[in-house]
């Protein structure tokens, strides 16, 4: 009966750990100022980019027909992130990828 509490306790803690919301380095990246961040979470919900607005860093890149995201730099090695659109450029650590907006249905 001894044996079977410290092992209960043991598993219980595991169960903690597996459960606990780990912090990635995404969410502990500060976008530079030069940036303006519009959203955030992209290309999926609690995504490591955020979706950027105008400034004189992005204005040459911004097109109507597609949004620009900027990504931590660790965050390119994400599948789901690298398939979301097109590297066009880099921001003091941020990569700007522009992904084409879906036409509506």
């Amino acid at each position: 009966m001894r044996s079977i509490i410290p092992a209960a306790l043991a598993a219980a803690s595991l169960a903690g750990c597996a459960s606990a919301p780990s912090v990635t380095t995404s969410e502990a990246f500060v976008f530079p100022e030069g940036l303006k961040v519009m959203e955030g979470g992209y290309p999926y919900v609690g995504g490591p980019c955020r979706l950027l607005g105008e400034t004189f860093a992005t204005s040459e890149l911004l097109d109507d027909s597609a949004d620009l995201l900027g990504c931590p730099r660790n965050a390119m090695q994400d599948p789901r992130v690298s398939a979301a659109g097109r590297v066009v450029g880099e921001y003091e650590g941020v990569v700007l990828v522009s992904v084409p907006r879906r036409p509506a249905p």
